[in-house]
């Protein structure tokens, strides 16, 4: 199963998806899949965005001493993110839609990266 059918199949089993992204730290789009999201929002830039976030928020735990980041959730009036590292350089982006399922989505995405983290690693 290559990238994108991974992400289409992650998208179809969390309720309210809107996108799945792969990501790498530097902002660049490996894979992404978008199943039901506002066609008002650009899911490139908001993931490019969200990755200067991200990059930050693994530096504030490294120098806080807190531990690795696994997982980050920013919630907006409009939808849900959630981020999770694949590696230390690549990491998912899922996008929910109001109401969605975020329960589900982190379970899917841990599941995810556990069976995909061996394809990115150096």
């Amino acid at each position: 199963m290559d990238f994108l059918d991974s992400l289409a199949s992650l998208a179809n089993r969390v309720e309210g998806c809107a996108a799945v992204v792969i990501l790498g730290v530097d902002g660049i789009t490996i894979e992404r899949h978008v199943l039901d999201m506002d066609s008002s929002l650009d899911i490139d830039l908001i993931a490019t965005e969200l990755t200067t976030l991200l990059r930050r928020s693994i530096h504030t735990a490294s120098d806080t001493d807190v531990g690795d980041l696994r997982e980050m959730l920013v919630a907006t009036d409009k939808m849900t993110f959630l981020l999770r590292p694949i590696t230390s350089e690549y990491f998912f982006l899922l996008a929910l839609n109001p109401g969605g399922n975020v329960g589900r989505a982190r379970f899917e995405l841990r599941k995810a990266q556990l069976s995909i983290e061996t394809e990115f690693a150096i």
